[in-house]
């Protein structure tokens, strides 16, 4: 039986059609028709959201509320925020599609199995990586391929070891992935930066993040046991390998296409390409000819049905943007940056303390993107005293740290499913340790950077 699509379906589908073509033509009162489109789909799914995500979206929506009420910035605050949150949910949107193919892929099931078959000096490095690679392209999807392995596991300590190496891996993506959320963020909550002024430098930051942690697992939890090894899927010869890395490639440059061409941004160019790429993947993976119609048919509605699951997103960005918006407009930032700079007149200080307000804000329970849009309402680079880069490289190398320690992240509620542990054991026992050890090696870095650019 075809699955339905409710009406709140369609609302996401039409804020996703709509993000698209405000890119290209001009619409008509696009961010009031955007901003009631995102405000009814939240209202249709809120019952649906889970409490803490419901309270803490309400707290955030009542405080942005109460600075347009002060200010009197009842359009900038609700109609410009709520539909400045478009971007980000055309971005789940096109990676909606794209979680589907790559699970029923034999390009990437194989891929997992030559990840999971390397000998154990090097299999936990290998997984780091490999989720890092697969995740920093396929976003959630590519780390919804390689979770199986810790499903199979009965050695607790294994399980540990792993969720951990997987959730480094992948986290440390948002210090220089375009496909990541935390980048789409950070470059519309800086718009002075753009991606190739930060993710040079933080590709290199994720790769030490992730032998930073290789490290600290070798020294602190290594122990004995043995991994269950990949047993599924096509072997991982040379060339299906080589199809997987194909795969990616044709992805990237498909996405980056329209980039060059019409100069769109970063999800537009997602939105566009996602869907169609996802579809004739579908096409390409089912052997009989008669089918691949019927399923990419079935496929396509079955995508369009799911929509409502991404409430919770919906839920927390047009929040934080609301909230973000609401406290701009009533807090002087002047203000706050002459109490900033009395607190911490030094600038490497300063560096030090942005680092590791993420993971307090996380374990708190707050979203990175709470934090950022926070940040950058009220205090900007310049309020800072700053370069916009080094900002930008502290919000994106922080993200994923942010969202490891938070047990309300998307990242800690969906390894507590692969684990069957609960989220907060991952994110306030588990993650801290080795989450602050990473937090004190990019803090160096950045100053290390700060003054070699002095």
């Amino acid at each position: 039986m075809p699955e339905r699509i409710t009406l709140s379906a369609w609302i996401y589908l039409a804020i996703g059609v709509i993000a698209i073509a405000e890119a290209f033509i001009a619409i008509p009162a696009s961010a009031p028709v955007s901003s009631l489109l995102i405000a009814v789909y939240i209202v249709l799914q809120f019952k649906n959201i889970p409490r803490p995500q419901q309270i803490a979206g309400l707290v955030l929506l009542s405080i942005g509320i109460t600075g347009a009420a002060v200010s009197g910035q009842w359009w900038d605050v609700l109609v410009l925020g709520i539909a400045k949150s478009s971007t980000f949910l055309l971005l789940f949107f096109a990676i909606s599609w794209l979680q589907f193919p790559v699970g029923l892929s034999p390009a990437m099931r194989a891929a997992r199995g030559a990840i999971m078959s390397q000998p154990d000096s090097r299999r936990f490095l290998t997984l780091s990586a490999g989720v890092h690679v697969l995740g920093s392209i396929l976003n959630v999807a590519g780390l919804g391929l390689l979770t199986p392995v810790i499903e199979r596991q009965t050695d607790p300590k294994l399980r540990k070891r792993l969720a951990l190496s997987l959730m480094h891996g992948f986290t440390a993506a948002s210090c220089w992935s375009p496909f990541y959320i935390g980048m789409i963020v950070v470059l519309v909550a800086v718009p002075s930066i753009s991606w190739s002024d930060i993710a040079p430098v933080g590709g290199l930051i994720a790769v030490l993040l992730i032998a930073v942690f290789w490290l600290y697992d070798r020294t602190f939890l290594a122990a004995s046991g043995s991994i269950a090894i990949e047993a599924d899927g096509d072997a991982a010869t040379p060339r299906i390998l080589l199809r997987t890395a194909g795969i990616l490639i044709l992805l990237i440059g498909l996405v980056m296409l329209p980039i060059q061409l019409s100069g769109t941004t970063i999800p537009i160019a997602l939105g566009i390409v996602g869907p169609p790429f996802a579809m004739i993947w579908i096409a390409a993976i089912e052997q009989s000819r008669s089918l691949r119609l019927a399923n990419t048919a079935a496929f396509t509605r079955r995508v369009v049905a799911l929509f409502p699951t991404l409430r919770n997103e919906a839920l927390v960005f047009a929040a934080a943007n609301v909230f973000g918006a609401g406290v701009a407009s009533m807090v002087p930032s002047g203000d706050l940056s002459a109490a900033l700079d009395a607190a911490l007149p030094w600038a490497d200080a300063k560096i030090a303390a942005l680092v590791f307000l993420f993971p307090i804000c996380g374990l708190l329970g707050m979203h990175p993107v709470i934090v950022v849009i926070f940040l950058s309402s009220v205090l900007p680079p310049e309020l800072v005293g700053l370069p916009d880069w080094i900002v930008g490289l502290i919000y994106v190398c922080t993200w994923g740290t942010c969202t490891m320690v938070s047990p309300f992240s998307g990242t800690t509620l969906f390894m507590a499913r692969a684990t069957g542990v609960a989220s907060h054991v991952i994110g306030w026992r588990w993650s801290p340790p080795s989450v602050f050890v990473c937090l004190a090696v990019i803090t160096l870095v950045l100053i290390a950077l700060r003054h070699a650019a002095l």
